[in-house]
């Protein structure tokens, strides 16, 4: 569908910050044809963010991108600090003690910092929902609402660790280039990241560091100013979010979502050049040259690396070729072959049925209620070879890697070799601020816990199918999700170290090739598990993957990623049966009898999938998933 479709009209403050709760009471129409930053733009967003800095007596980094995630500019103030400290701020990881990611000391430039948190404003965001750095941190700790015991995690559990800067998916290199570009640091939890906006279109984003701690908010709702956010505010001054599609207007799960603690905490700022001011451009190894302010690129066009296709849109390369085209697996052999794998026109048929249902889904985190959500979906054998990837054409950008994570992760746990697999990886150590790595461990202790978890030496050994949905059920630090005190998943950290840069076999998987893609950028791994396993661009933990079966047999999976992690479930769910049901070929969902949700570890059943109460437009439909 097109880019403005879901959002015939949304309610506005007409490009100002407006207040931090209620109700806006006019409206917008986002710009019927691309927007982009120009040159000028960007100097004038670094400016104000200098000027606020220098105001509130800071030094600080601040990072540009356009929405596709190209680096426009980064800027360091003179006296800036060169590097950061990962801390989560739990107090349970230390610089002396790091875990993970969490307490890694004066290894981590503040240009990575930065750039994280510019990226993360630009992909989260929409002409339908705009997110922050403070809503992302809001919604990927171990309780929603973070800091309210007895509660399940948050609903966006383990999306940091996506956009890797090891993956497959993501593009590299600095300059402008076809998106989405990958992420230093994943997606970032830190305030102090936002979108841009032009004319209700989200046009890039900007992320700033002064304090030196890269972490989170671990009280979003009810802790002071922060520094990072104040100066960010004032830097986006003239290209802030429409008002009421900010996050503090959304809801989820009941709960509305955060956007900044205090917008009259912004700087009033005038700059518009860094002419005179002490500090100057910074080249970033393989994101930035640093030679100047760059423009960016429209989305949508060409030059982004998205472009329309019909109602829909697609990811090009560089010569304006379709990067995913509905493909036949490679493994298992497909029909067409002789085989049980997945034939192209099996494939397309996914994908049409699957943005067939977004277009009736009512999205969960789009303005104005009654949007149909907007999705990418992505298809893949069991070698996690992308068969196909398609989207609708206002999905935010983090779910084209999301998606691609969600169906790897479905295809590889379901199969019989996952537990073989991943106990065949080589020990991994955390480093430390010496550069030295810590105690080893292998990555089989995941697979022992799981045994003993399910009681049955076959784990992940079986082809049982697992949905994302259930391999998050075991990769929270406690079991079932949210009773504090409980031990936790197989596959995750214990609370006593659990944190969002600690959070088990997610992080693990992809440390040693996440670890030196952030050391060294441009030798970046384009594998982030380093050998042929299928997770190349990381597994992911929250809901809307499921495996592709032709009768018993395995033969790939689907992935969704967008407006609300039910209406990803549902999407998978139904654009599978549907496509089987017009078909006819033989293959559909997983035997009912073989799924996960049939399991009980500690006579708990997992759950398989989940849709949404009411999810179409304009009809009053339920339980749209069962029997499926």
């Amino acid at each position: 569908m097109a880019l403005i479709a879901a959002v015939l009209t949304a309610c506005s403050g007409g490009g100002s910050s407006g207040s931090a709760s209620g109700a806006s009471s006019s409206c917008f129409t986002p710009a019927t044809t691309a927007q982009s930053l120009t040159a000028a733009e960007v100097e004038q967003v670094v400016a104000q963010g200098a000027e606020a800095a220098s105001k509130l007596g800071a030094k600080a980094t601040i990072a540009v991108t356009d929405r596709a995630g190209n680096v426009l500019a980064v800027y360091r103030m003179t006296g800036a600090g060169a590097t950061v400290n990962i801390l989560s701020g739990n107090g349970k990881n230390s610089a002396s003690s790091p875990q993970g990611l969490d307490g890694l000391s004066g290894l981590i430039g503040s240009d990575l910092a930065a750039l994280a948190k510019a990226l993360t404003g630009a992909y989260l965001s929409s002409s339908g929902n705009a997110f922050s750095t403070r809503t992302a941190g809001y919604i990927v700790q171990e309780h929603f609402v973070p800091g309210i015991t007895q509660t399940a995690a948050g609903p966006l559990f383990g999306v940091q660790f996506s956009q890797l800067p090891c993956g497959d998916l993501v593009q590299r290199g600095a300059g402008i280039g076809i998106g989405p570009k990958r992420s230093p640091l994943g997606l970032s939890a830190d305030p102090g990241g936002f979108p841009l906006y032009k004319n209700g279109r989200v046009v890039g984003g900007v992320g700033v560091i002064a304090d030196g701690v890269y972490g989170l908010d671990l009280s979003p709702t009810t802790s002071g100013s922060d520094l990072d956010e104040r100066i960010a505010l004032s830097a986006l001054s003239g290209f802030a979010a429409p008002d009421c599609i900010r996050a503090d207007r959304i809801t989820a799960g009941g709960v509305t979502l955060v956007y900044a603690n205090s917008d009259s905490a912004a700087v009033s700022v005038s700059s518009k050049s860094i002419s005179g001011m002490a500090g100057s451009l910074l080249a970033v190894d393989g994101y930035y040259d640093g030679t100047a302010m760059l423009a960016g690129v429209a989305f949508g066009e060409a030059a982004s690396g998205f472009i329309a296709q019909g109602s829909n849109q697609i990811l090009v390369d560089a010569s304006s070729t379709n990067r995913y085209p509905a493909s036949a697996s490679l493994s298992p052999v497909p029909v067409a072959a002789g085989g049980t794998g997945l034939s192209a026109v099996e494939v397309q048929e996914v994908l049409t049925q699957a943005l067939g249902v977004a277009g009736q889904a009512r999205a969960q985190i789009r303005i104005p209620v009654g949007s149909s959500a907007e999705v990418t979906v992505s298809i893949v054998d069991t070698a996690g070879n992308v068969l196909g990837l398609a989207r609708t054409g206002d999905g935010p950008v983090f779910g084209v890697d999301v998606s691609l994570q969600k169906a790897r992760t479905a295809a590889f746990f379901s199969s019989a070799g996952a537990s073989a697999a991943i106990s065949a990886l080589p020990q991994l150590g955390y480093f430390n601020g010496s550069l030295q790595q810590g105690t080893l461990f292998g990555l089989d202790t995941y697979m022992s816990a799981s045994r003993s978890f399910f009681a049955n030496m076959a784990a992940f050994s079986d082809g049982i199918a697992f949905s994302a949905r259930s391999i998050g059920n075991i990769a929270r630090p406690y079991f079932p999700d949210g009773i504090d005190g409980n031990s936790p998943g197989p596959l995750s950290k214990s609370a006593a170290t659990w944190s969002p840069f600690n959070v088990g076999l997610q992080l693990d998987l992809v440390y040693p090739s996440l670890v030196g893609a952030i050391l060294s950028p441009s030798s970046a791994n384009k594998s982030c598990t380093g050998n042929a396993i299928g997770l190349n661009n990381g597994m992911q933990i929250f809901p809307g993957g499921f495996p592709i079966y032709r009768g018993t047999t395995l033969i790939g999976a689907i992935g969704v990623s967008g407006d609300g992690v039910d209406q990803d479930d549902m999407i998978g769910m139904l654009g599978v049966s549907r496509a089987a049901a017009s078909l006819k070929t033989g293959f559909g969902h997983a035997p009912a009898a073989r799924r996960a949700d049939t399991l009980t570890p500690q006579g708990k059943n997992l759950r398989y999938a989940q849709c949404p109460q009411t999810p179409f437009i304009n009809s009053t439909e339920q339980s749209v998933c069962d029997g499926i």
